[in-house]
């Protein structure tokens, strides 16, 4: 991958508190390229040779041979801001003085500049007025930089037209936004800012036409939101009957599409007035909608994540006529009902309105119905819970999602018996769908709940053979080994485990990264094959690094033979610090698109670059590894950590995702690969951790993990269940821990970093108090509070650490523990030395007081 070693990967990541970047280029005026000595930088005797015309050019782009794609390197990348000569500029952009800001910018550009340092300079100009407050002037800027031509001329263009739009200049706005060209990323922006234009001059109709264009198209809510109530306003404003049609039309889709309601209350009072003005003839179908539009609602209402209302609106949806006999409606309705009671935590009713919907869900089709089912997918005796459909019907068609989540509310409320029956009866009816394996899966689960061991072993004994295809057999053949392993048969693990890894030989996604090839070596451990046993967690420690896994595997190994594990850690780290260094190389990086991303990342326009890289397939996820590489360095380097990250992480959370991810993850963070684990594995904020780790006596390394993990570095994020910041707490813990340290504990000051970043490392303390003899389970009780550990803890006393966190309830928390593990282990070995942290040197008991007390209290 790409080459950033250890001295350059820090610099490019050490954000200030704003996320910007500030690291300088430190060059001599003899070595500056030609482009960055101007007159205010060097003095008339500056030597100033001009460079031969071979010269590499300058930034991170590197042309290739005849017949080679370009190459992108980031150690040539550097923002506008970091140039010697905009030193006090860059000063007063970190205090946030942007007027001030702007002066210095100004006196810089009076002095001698090559054309393209000019463009650069008055584009940033442009951004530093448009900050202080002054849009003309900016405007005005913007269009000088337009003028001086280069990648950023239509962006420049475009800037002016938004800038001069809300300064009420349209017709000035309109003149620049139609010289933008059609093939940058903004372009469909562009509807926005004319229909802002157009209404402004009166022209609604114009207007409505470029706000309906601009409204079909995705946006994230943040801006469609918005606009959409823009446009209802507008039309309001003219006043005629289809327009208040159009704006009540609008308005619903705000009120019922919006994430979590976000303006669902003006919405509300601009569709109160359009009402208003409407006829009764016109105004009833918007008050009486039909069974197909209430229907949609209840859908929209729950994709939305608007639970309360979905669940007010299924409730008109299934006393209609249509909902009582079978049929495609009938089921759609129930099912949604049954997913809104679930998501309101009414599991139990949630569970029993499944049985209801399964009725109006109809009989499966006669094919299905009479096929023969998967072997060894008997349905138990239970399935007679499942009563049939008294109406002959056609099947719904999504009759076997609503088993699967029928079944699914019947484990949660540990009706053992009534899932396992829901999830027979879809494996027998649809034995080819894509949900039978995960019904096979959870219907052993359940009959385990049953107490019925021979029929849980005997359903997933025979999962490879009957869904050899299936993504959950995996899953499945671990569970039986799983269940093994708890009741001590460590001999009858063996055999579900080597299965698995022969059909599994190299699992990727996080949370099973390394687990088959670990769980087998202790299984050999236990049985008495110690050398096969310690094979296995050496092949783990070298396969899978720093993963969740290698954690464990280092741990164990390090038990048994102290030797072995060093010497497994040491070759895995020597092998890799001299592994090949694979350069970024793709025709993409000659685009156009390219081009202007990497020049919009210069001048910290983070939202506009991702924009560009998007035209290359790095949201959709289609671009080479390459791209979505040198596009995550970009998004980094220009102030955008969570961004980047994103896109990081993704690559790393599912196996779909390997290709994105490279070669990286299957190499340890030394040599030319550690900048690529720098990379996913920032340290913000660097001061501010550094102290506040150290303040409270926690690992510097695991204030970074739970950040990571919780926010991915974004100091202003609230979750749906009202957490913020970094290190996303909570207004009553921020409360408690903050009083005593005289913090503020708001949600506003939960995103300030220094706020957040102090309380959560002091409320880290306290959990890690909570459990003295293994710090590691302050981990699960970050997410599901100091009390679920100990009380998992109190049930499972003496379990061993490793099959403890698999049998943690709570899937979440399950998968956080793992994923926070594994950045605990990462950061610990990439910042704080090769020594083994914590994560590697984690406890074999998960509580070994608790272990201790049981072994005392014995006969």
């Amino acid at each position: 991958m790409f080459r950033l070693d250890a001295r350059s990967g820090a610099a490019a990541l050490a954000l200030a508190a704003t996320l910007a970047l500030t690291a300088s280029l430190g060059a001599s005026c003899a070595g500056a390229p030609p482009a960055q000595r101007g007159a205010a930088a060097c003095p008339p005797l500056c030597p100033q040779p001009a460079p031969p015309p071979s010269a590499a050019p300058a930034g991170p782009v590197v042309p290739g041979t005849p017949g080679e794609a370009p190459a992108f390197d980031p150690e040539r990348l550097t923002l506008v801001l970091d140039d010697p000569r905009l030193a006090q500029v860059q000063k007063l952009v970190e205090q946030e003085a942007y007027a001030g800001a702007a002066t210095a910018m100004a006196q810089a550009l009076s002095a001698p500049l090559s054309p393209a340092d000019a463009a650069a300079f008055r584009y940033q100009l442009g951004r530093l007025r448009a900050l202080a407050g002054d849009p003309v002037g900016a405007a005005k800027e913007y269009d000088a930089a337009a003028a001086a031509g280069g990648p950023l001329a239509d962006h420049a263009r475009f800037a002016a037209a938004d800038l001069l739009a809300r300064a009420g200049q349209p017709d000035a706005a309109l003149e620049r936004a139609r010289a933008v060209a059609s093939d940058v990323a903004i372009a469909d922006e562009l509807d926005r800012i004319v229909a802002g234009a157009l209404a402004d001059k009166g022209d609604i109709e114009g207007a409505a036409a470029r706000w309906r264009a601009y409204l079909a198209r995705s946006w994230p809510a943040s801006t469609w939101v918005p606009e959409a109530l823009r446009f209802a306003r507008a039309l309001l404003r003219h006043p005629s009957e289809d327009h208040a049609e159009e704006a009540i039309r609008v308005t619903r889709r705000v009120i019922d599409e919006a994430p979590g309601g976000a303006g669902a209350g003006e919405a509300k009072e601009i569709q109160d007035q359009a009402l208003s003005t409407l006829p009764f003839a016109r105004r009833k179908p918007f008050l009486d909608l039909g069974p197909a539009d209430l229907l949609a609602r209840a859908r929209a209402l729950l994709a939305s994540r608007q639970d309360k209302e979905a669940l007010a609106v299924t409730d008109a949806l299934i006393a209609l006529p249509e909902a009582q006999a079978p049929s495609a409606f009938a089921c759609d309705a129930f099912a949604a009902r049954g997913e809104a009671l679930g998501r309101l935590r009414r599991r139990a009713e949630a569970a029993d309105l499944f049985g209801t919907a399964i009725e109006r869900c109809g009989p499966a089709a006669p094919a299905a119905a009479g096929g023969t089912p998967a072997a060894g997918a008997s349905a138990p005796a239970a399935a007679s819970a499942v009563p049939a459909a008294a109406v002959a019907s056609a099947p719904a068609p999504r009759r076997p999602e609503a088993l699967y989540n029928a079944g699914r509310a019947s484990l949660r409320v540990d009706r053992h018996a009534e899932a396992a029956a829901r999830f027979a009866l879809l494996e027998k009816e649809y034995p080819d769908h894509r949900l039978a394996d995960d019904a096979r899966y959870l219907g052993a689960r359940a009959l385990l709940g049953l107490g019925d061991q021979a029929q849980f072993v005997q359903l997933l004994t025979a999962m490879p053979d009957d869904y050899p295809s299936g993504d959950m057999v995996a899953d499945g053949l671990f569970e039986l080994a799983l269940f093994e392993m708890e009741r001590g048969d460590w001999a009858g693990a063996v055999r579900p485990l080597e299965r698995a890894l022969e059909r599994f030989p190299h699992e990727r996604a996080y949370h099973a990264a390394g687990r088959l090839p670990y769980y087998l070596g202790r299984a050999h451990i236990e049985t008495g094959s110690p050398d096969k046993g310690k094979a296995l967690l050496e092949q783990v420690i070298r396969d899978y690094p720093l993963s969740f896994y290698m954690a464990l595997s280092h741990a164990r190994l390090a038990d048994v033979d102290p030797a072995a594990a060093q010497r497994a850690l040491s070759a895995a780290l020597e092998r890799d610090a001299s592994a090949p260094y694979t350069e970024l190389r793709s025709p993409l990086f000659a685009q156009p698109a390219f081009t202007r991303a990497v020049e919009l990342a210069r001048q910290g326009e983070a939202k506009l670059a991702r924009r560009e890289l998007d035209l290359l397939g790095v949201g959709g996820k289609t671009a080479p590894r390459e791209v979505m590489w040198a596009s995550a360095f970009l998004l980094a380097r220009s102030g955008a950590l969570p961004q980047s990250y994103s896109i990081l992480r993704t690559a790393m959370a599912a196996p779909a995702a390997v290709e994105l991810a490279g070669e990286w993850v299957d190499h340890y963070p030394v040599g030319r690969w550690r900048g690529a684990w720098e990379l996913a594995f920032p340290r913000p904020f660097s001061g501010l951790v550094a102290a506040e780790a150290k303040r409270s006596g926690i690992p510097e390394a695991l204030a970074y993990a739970i950040m990571r993990e919780e926010s991915a570095f974004d100091p202003r994020v609230a979750s749906p269940a009202q957490a913020f910041g970094l290190m996303q707490l909570i207004v009553p813990t921020a409360k408690l821990v903050a009083k005593p340290l005289g913090l503020p504990w708001s949600a506003d000051a939960l995103k300030r970093p220094e706020v957040n970043i102090a309380l959560g490392c002091r409320y880290l303390s306290q959990l890690r108090g909570q459990f003295s003899d293994n710090p590691l389970l302050a981990i699960p009780a970050y997410n599901a509070g100091g009390g679920a550990p100990k009380r998992w803890i109190a049930e499972r006393p003496s379990q061993s650490f490793d099959l403890w966190v698999e049998r943690i309830p709570y899937e979440e928390t399950r998968l956080y523990t793992k994923r926070v593990m594994t950045s605990l282990a990462v950061y610990e070995l990439l910042y704080a030395g090769a020594q083994p942290g914590e994560a590697l040197r984690t406890p074999l008991p998960a509580s070994p007081a608790a272990r201790s007390a049981v072994a005392n209290a014995a006969p």
